[in-house]
């Protein structure tokens, strides 16, 4: 090999870690800038799922957005977006039966995902 070839070879070797070791640095120092504040946690009648209204907040750059996730009894609740509704309002549920769940809504708010069907729950969406 040449002296040339070499120093190529190692620049680029060189420049891989820096962007490899840049990456995972900046991961760490900015690993999430989501948080959920849960608001209310209500068990399913038998309890063996459990419906969160939680605030998630992204930063000093947007707002703060109501939303819903539907999990089992034994499931943690992660920093993740609600896996059944998302609003820019409050909302309420209820439980109507172990495999019903109604939601709440203000008509004019401005909502996202609505899924019907969550963990095995058939959610019903009113508007007022």
């Amino acid at each position: 090999m040449t002296n040339r070839f070499k120093t190529i070879l190692m620049t680029l070797i060189i420049i891989l870690f820096v962007f490899i070791a840049g990456k995972y640095l900046l991961d760490f120092l900015f690993e999430d800038m989501c948080g959920n504040d849960i608001k209310q946690k209500t068990p399913s009648p038998s309890g063996e799922k459990v419906a969160y209204i939680f605030e998630r907040s992204c930063g000093a750059t947007t707002g703060f957005s109501p939303q819903l996730s539907i999990l089992n009894k034994d499931d943690d609740f992660q920093n993740e977006s609600g896996n059944t509704f998302r609003s820019d309002k409050d909302f309420s549920i209820e439980w109507l039966n172990e495999r019903n769940l109604k939601v709440i809504y203000d008509k004019s708010s401005e909502t996202s995902e609505m899924d019907k069907k969550v963990n095995g729950i058939k959610i019903e969406y009113v508007g007022k």
